[in-house]
Protein backbone atom coordinates (compact mmCIF):
# COMPACT_ATOMS: atom_id res chain seq x y z
CA UNK A 1 0.00 0.00 0.00
CA UNK A 2 2.78 2.37 0.78
CA UNK A 3 4.55 1.95 -2.19
CA UNK A 4 1.68 2.64 -4.58
CA UNK A 5 0.81 5.70 -2.70
CA UNK A 6 4.62 6.30 -3.33
CA UNK A 7 4.07 5.77 -6.72
CA UNK A 8 1.13 7.83 -7.24
CA UNK A 9 2.54 10.84 -5.38
CA UNK A 10 5.60 10.59 -7.83
CA UNK A 11 3.01 10.75 -10.91
CA UNK A 12 1.63 13.83 -9.43
CA UNK A 13 4.67 15.43 -8.98
CA UNK A 14 5.83 14.81 -12.98
CA UNK A 15 2.62 16.23 -13.85
CA UNK A 16 2.83 19.58 -11.93
CA UNK A 17 6.19 20.01 -13.77
CA UNK A 18 4.80 19.74 -17.50
CA UNK A 19 1.19 20.84 -16.88
CA UNK A 20 1.43 23.02 -13.53
CA UNK A 21 0.51 22.80 -9.92
CA UNK A 22 -2.81 25.03 -10.69
CA UNK A 23 -4.07 22.68 -13.01
CA UNK A 24 -3.04 25.32 -16.43
CA UNK A 25 -0.60 24.75 -19.13
CA UNK A 26 2.10 27.48 -18.79
CA UNK A 27 2.12 29.52 -21.98
CA UNK A 28 4.93 28.95 -24.68
CA UNK A 29 6.89 32.07 -25.80
CA UNK A 30 7.99 32.27 -29.11
CA UNK A 31 11.49 32.85 -30.20
CA UNK A 32 13.04 36.15 -29.78
CA UNK A 33 11.88 38.97 -32.18
CA UNK A 34 8.71 36.25 -32.82
CA UNK A 35 6.18 38.36 -34.12
CA UNK A 36 7.61 41.63 -34.25
CA UNK A 37 8.85 43.98 -37.03
CA UNK A 38 12.49 44.93 -37.33
CA UNK A 39 13.40 47.88 -34.37
CA UNK A 40 16.50 49.63 -34.41
CA UNK A 41 18.16 52.13 -32.34
CA UNK A 42 16.95 55.85 -33.48
CA UNK A 43 19.65 57.88 -33.70
CA UNK A 44 19.12 62.34 -33.39
CA UNK A 45 21.09 64.28 -36.15
CA UNK A 46 21.74 68.06 -34.59
CA UNK A 47 22.40 70.81 -36.87
CA UNK A 48 23.53 73.46 -35.01
CA UNK A 49 23.53 76.52 -37.45
CA UNK A 50 26.57 79.31 -36.26
CA UNK A 51 28.72 81.93 -36.90
CA UNK A 52 30.88 82.60 -34.20
CA UNK A 53 28.94 85.10 -32.57
CA UNK A 54 28.58 85.99 -29.29
CA UNK A 55 25.87 83.97 -28.38
CA UNK A 56 26.69 81.02 -30.17
CA UNK A 57 30.05 81.38 -28.50
CA UNK A 58 28.30 80.77 -25.61
CA UNK A 59 26.28 77.83 -26.93
CA UNK A 60 28.96 75.96 -28.99
CA UNK A 61 30.93 74.23 -26.33
CA UNK A 62 27.45 73.14 -24.15
CA UNK A 63 26.51 71.50 -27.48
CA UNK A 64 30.32 70.12 -28.16
CA UNK A 65 30.32 68.77 -24.97
CA UNK A 66 26.47 67.14 -25.56
CA UNK A 67 28.14 65.59 -28.74
CA UNK A 68 31.08 64.16 -26.38
CA UNK A 69 28.57 62.29 -23.83
CA UNK A 70 26.89 60.64 -26.89
CA UNK A 71 27.93 58.07 -28.50
CA UNK A 72 27.21 58.71 -32.54
CA UNK A 73 24.86 55.66 -32.40
CA UNK A 74 22.46 58.32 -30.61
CA UNK A 75 23.15 61.54 -31.69
CA UNK A 76 25.20 63.25 -33.77
CA UNK A 77 26.45 66.50 -34.05
CA UNK A 78 27.37 68.54 -37.30
CA UNK A 79 28.21 72.47 -37.13
CA UNK A 80 26.78 74.21 -40.13
CA UNK A 81 27.98 77.92 -41.19
CA UNK A 82 25.53 79.36 -43.57
CA UNK A 83 27.45 82.98 -43.94
CA UNK A 84 31.24 84.12 -42.40
CA UNK A 85 34.49 82.51 -43.01
CA UNK A 86 35.01 79.38 -42.33
CA UNK A 87 31.52 78.86 -45.26
CA UNK A 88 29.91 75.88 -45.20
CA UNK A 89 28.79 75.66 -49.55
CA UNK A 90 25.27 74.98 -49.27
CA UNK A 91 24.26 76.28 -45.96
CA UNK A 92 22.95 78.72 -46.38
CA UNK A 93 20.53 77.10 -48.72
CA UNK A 94 19.69 74.85 -46.21
CA UNK A 95 19.44 77.25 -43.62
CA UNK A 96 16.64 79.21 -45.95
CA UNK A 97 14.95 76.20 -46.23
CA UNK A 98 14.48 75.48 -42.79
CA UNK A 99 13.46 79.01 -41.62
CA UNK A 100 11.87 81.09 -44.80
CA UNK A 101 11.14 84.42 -42.43
CA UNK A 102 14.85 86.08 -42.33
CA UNK A 103 14.50 86.87 -38.71
CA UNK A 104 14.66 83.55 -37.21
CA UNK A 105 17.76 82.71 -39.02
CA UNK A 106 19.46 84.99 -36.30
CA UNK A 107 22.12 82.64 -34.83
CA UNK A 108 22.59 80.47 -33.08
CA UNK A 109 19.83 78.17 -33.72
CA UNK A 110 19.60 73.94 -33.32
CA UNK A 111 17.92 71.60 -35.00
CA UNK A 112 17.16 67.84 -33.93
CA UNK A 113 15.88 65.67 -36.73
CA UNK A 114 15.09 68.31 -38.51
CA UNK A 115 12.30 70.22 -38.21
CA UNK A 116 11.30 67.97 -34.77
CA UNK A 117 12.53 70.37 -32.37
CA UNK A 118 14.94 73.36 -32.00
CA UNK A 119 16.81 75.00 -29.82
CA UNK A 120 16.73 79.10 -30.49
CA UNK A 121 19.67 80.87 -28.52
CA UNK A 122 19.62 78.48 -25.58
CA UNK A 123 22.47 79.19 -23.12
CA UNK A 124 21.91 76.06 -20.47
CA UNK A 125 22.82 72.41 -20.77
CA UNK A 126 19.16 71.00 -20.05
CA UNK A 127 17.69 73.17 -23.19
CA UNK A 128 20.18 71.56 -25.43
CA UNK A 129 19.82 68.24 -24.13
CA UNK A 130 15.96 67.64 -23.85
CA UNK A 131 15.21 67.23 -27.22
CA UNK A 132 17.87 64.94 -27.25
CA UNK A 133 16.27 63.09 -25.06
CA UNK A 134 13.16 63.55 -26.07
CA UNK A 135 13.91 62.10 -29.62
CA UNK A 136 16.31 59.15 -28.58
CA UNK A 137 12.66 57.98 -26.54
CA UNK A 138 10.64 57.72 -30.20
CA UNK A 139 11.00 54.90 -32.61
CA UNK A 140 12.37 54.72 -35.35
CA UNK A 141 10.68 54.67 -38.83
CA UNK A 142 14.20 54.00 -41.34
CA UNK A 143 16.54 51.84 -40.99
CA UNK A 144 19.68 52.81 -42.98
CA UNK A 145 22.90 50.54 -43.53
CA UNK A 146 26.28 52.42 -45.29
CA UNK A 147 29.80 51.26 -46.42
CA UNK A 148 32.59 53.52 -47.85
CA UNK A 149 34.86 52.44 -50.04
CA UNK A 150 37.87 55.06 -51.88
CA UNK A 151 39.74 54.53 -54.92
CA UNK A 152 41.99 57.27 -56.52
CA UNK A 153 40.61 60.12 -55.02
CA UNK A 154 37.20 59.67 -54.94
CA UNK A 155 34.70 58.47 -52.42
CA UNK A 156 31.82 56.45 -52.81
CA UNK A 157 29.34 55.91 -50.16
CA UNK A 158 26.18 52.89 -51.05
CA UNK A 159 23.59 51.42 -48.97
CA UNK A 160 20.16 51.03 -48.40
CA UNK A 161 17.28 52.42 -46.36
CA UNK A 162 14.34 50.35 -45.38
CA UNK A 163 11.19 51.43 -44.35
CA UNK A 164 10.58 49.87 -40.78
CA UNK A 165 7.41 51.57 -39.63
CA UNK A 166 3.68 49.68 -40.45
CA UNK A 167 2.92 52.61 -42.62
CA UNK A 168 3.86 54.09 -45.90
CA UNK A 169 6.47 57.34 -45.53
CA UNK A 170 5.93 60.14 -48.32
CA UNK A 171 8.16 62.10 -49.97
CA UNK A 172 11.70 61.16 -49.01
CA UNK A 173 15.10 62.20 -50.00
CA UNK A 174 18.53 60.67 -48.90
CA UNK A 175 21.20 63.21 -48.32
CA UNK A 176 24.41 63.61 -46.46
CA UNK A 177 27.01 65.90 -45.17
CA UNK A 178 30.85 65.59 -44.64
CA UNK A 179 32.20 67.09 -41.42
CA UNK A 180 35.68 67.45 -40.01
CA UNK A 181 36.91 67.62 -36.53
CA UNK A 182 38.95 70.68 -35.77
CA UNK A 183 39.75 69.39 -32.11
CA UNK A 184 38.86 72.89 -30.93
CA UNK A 185 35.47 74.57 -29.81
CA UNK A 186 33.78 76.24 -32.38
CA UNK A 187 35.10 74.49 -35.08
CA UNK A 188 34.62 70.55 -33.66
CA UNK A 189 32.33 69.36 -36.33
CA UNK A 190 32.26 71.83 -38.94
CA UNK A 191 30.75 70.75 -42.01
CA UNK A 192 32.49 71.08 -45.05
CA UNK A 193 30.07 69.69 -48.15
CA UNK A 194 26.15 68.93 -47.61
CA UNK A 195 24.62 66.62 -50.68
CA UNK A 196 21.20 67.16 -50.53
CA UNK A 197 18.29 65.49 -53.43
CA UNK A 198 20.68 63.23 -55.25
CA UNK A 199 18.83 60.54 -54.17
CA UNK A 200 15.21 60.75 -53.86
CA UNK A 201 13.15 58.08 -52.81
CA UNK A 202 10.17 58.66 -54.56
CA UNK A 203 6.75 59.56 -53.82
CA UNK A 204 6.65 57.08 -51.31
CA UNK A 205 8.20 54.15 -49.36
CA UNK A 206 5.67 51.27 -48.60
CA UNK A 207 6.14 49.61 -45.29
CA UNK A 208 8.91 46.96 -45.42
CA UNK A 209 10.28 48.60 -48.31
CA UNK A 210 13.65 49.20 -49.36
CA UNK A 211 15.90 51.53 -51.44
CA UNK A 212 19.51 51.69 -52.45
CA UNK A 213 21.65 54.40 -52.91
CA UNK A 214 25.23 55.30 -53.54
CA UNK A 215 26.98 58.84 -53.55
CA UNK A 216 30.04 59.30 -55.51
CA UNK A 217 31.99 62.44 -54.09
CA UNK A 218 34.72 62.99 -56.51
CA UNK A 219 38.17 64.45 -55.20
CA UNK A 220 37.38 63.52 -52.08
CA UNK A 221 40.36 61.85 -50.22
CA UNK A 222 38.62 60.53 -46.91
CA UNK A 223 41.60 59.01 -45.27
CA UNK A 224 43.82 61.34 -45.99
CA UNK A 225 41.74 64.33 -45.06
CA UNK A 226 40.70 62.00 -42.07
CA UNK A 227 36.55 63.23 -42.69
CA UNK A 228 33.79 62.01 -40.88
CA UNK A 229 29.96 61.91 -42.52
CA UNK A 230 26.72 61.10 -41.79
CA UNK A 231 23.78 59.69 -44.29
CA UNK A 232 20.36 60.88 -43.46
CA UNK A 233 16.36 60.29 -44.96
CA UNK A 234 14.66 63.34 -44.23
CA UNK A 235 10.57 64.05 -45.43
CA UNK A 236 11.33 66.87 -48.41
CA UNK A 237 7.90 67.92 -47.01
CA UNK A 238 7.58 68.11 -43.92
CA UNK A 239 11.63 67.90 -42.85
CA UNK A 240 11.58 65.55 -40.50
CA UNK A 241 14.78 63.54 -40.45
CA UNK A 242 14.05 59.93 -39.50
CA UNK A 243 16.54 58.45 -39.52
CA UNK A 244 20.50 59.27 -39.32
CA UNK A 245 23.44 56.95 -39.64
CA UNK A 246 27.36 58.11 -39.08
CA UNK A 247 30.11 56.94 -41.46
CA UNK A 248 33.38 56.53 -39.99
Amino acid sequence: MKKLLLILLLLGLIICLFVGCDGVTPPVSGGEGEGEGETVDRVVLVEFFTVGCPNCTVAEPIIEGLAEEYERTEMILVEERPWGMPITPGANDRYEWYLPDSYDRNTPNTFYNGSNQRVWHGSAYYIFKSPIVNELAKDSKISISVTRSENNGTTVLTGKIKNISDSTLDNLVINGMTFKDYGKLGQKYLVLDIFKGVEEVGESLEAGAEQNFTFTLEGIQWETSQLHGVIFVQSSFTKEVFQASYVK
